[in-house]
């Protein structure tokens, strides 16, 4: 298991390059990738997001390259540019009836008078050194978020633990609450066999006893919540290295309106605190299970 929040960084340094990248994760309901990097090095975004999708799963990350090149640039000057400028300059003095000299500087930093011979997206030193920095920023991350993973795990079971003893005790009280309905029940029918003419005796009797058998069964919920805690237990033993972020939040879920529907049904002064414990437990998964990629 893998927290979506982390940070990682690492460098590359020897006397021809200076390369940092720096990762920052946070919460995201789907992998969002944001590149800030130098504009000559936009050949190796792809393989950056490549690179990143094979390790995270969800979330908003930034990640941030920075390089220096020490090594001389392989430059070569465009003489055939570089006369065609000085054939206009010629044109326009003689156009505008001017002598006026035009820095030798100016002419050169026009496009394409000075020409790079190779191009970065072949420079296998450099393409190298980036691979083996993000590499490294990428495992600095992994460790934090796979730290972080285990520390969320470690609280998931804890709720785990915590909703099984309040079920168990809710399991206790059934048959108390089956005997207190039983007794509302009973006398019920007494003040509908008072009231009640004897046609319509039978139709209304098993109509009662319809309401209150499905207004206060809570069997079925107390089953499905044990199997989704049955579920949730499952994700946790087998979530190394897997996404498992969006299936504990589906589980949550359904975990959660079973809570809700067993609250509505088994409102009782001794039921009340252990459902409290319940929905409480959950809803702290719910909220500790967004960080998980």
């Amino acid at each position: 298991m893998k927290s979506m929040t982390g940070y990682g960084k690492a460098k590359f340094s020897n006397r021809d390059l200076d390369i940092e990248i720096e990762i920052k994760s946070v919460n995201g309901r789907y992998l969002d990738l944001r590149i800030n990097a130098p504009r000559e090095l936009n050949f190796f975004e792809n393989q950056v997001r490549a690179k990143i999708a094979q390790h995270l799963f969800r979330g908003t990350i930034d990640l941030r390259i920075n390089y220096i090149d020490h090594r001389e640039p392989p430059l070569q000057l465009d003489k055939v540019r570089l006369a065609k400028y000085k054939e206009l300059i010629q044109e326009a003095q003689s156009f505008l009836g001017t002598e006026d000299n035009i820095p030798l500087q100016y002419i050169l930093a026009e496009p394409g008078v000075i020409q790079t011979l190779n191009s970065l997206d072949t420079d296998a030193t450099l393409i190298q050194a980036l691979e083996t920095t993000l590499d490294d920023a990428i495992n600095s991350l992994l460790k934090v978020t796979l730290r972080e993973g285990k520390e969320i795990k470690k609280e998931f079971y804890k709720s785990e633990v915590k909703i099984r003893e309040a079920l168990g005790e809710v399991q206790l009280l059934i048959e108390p609450y089956k005997q207190e309905l039983y007794e509302k029940l009973k006398q019920r029918l007494e003040e509908l066999l008072s009231k009640e003419s004897h046609e319509v005796l039978e139709q209304r009797l098993v109509l009662e006893t319809a309401i209150y058998v499905d207004k206060y069964d809570i069997q079925e919920e107390l089953t499905r919540l044990n199997s989704h805690l049955d579920t949730l237990t499952q994700l946790l033993d087998n979530s190394n290295g897997q996404e498992v972020g969006k299936k504990l939040n589906f589980v949550l879920q359904e975990m959660q309106r079973e809570a809700n529907t067993l609250g509505s049904k088994f409102s009782t002064t001794q039921s009340f605190k252990y459902i409290l414990i319940i929905k409480e437990e959950i809803e702290k998964c719910r909220e500790i299970g967004l960080n998980v990629s």
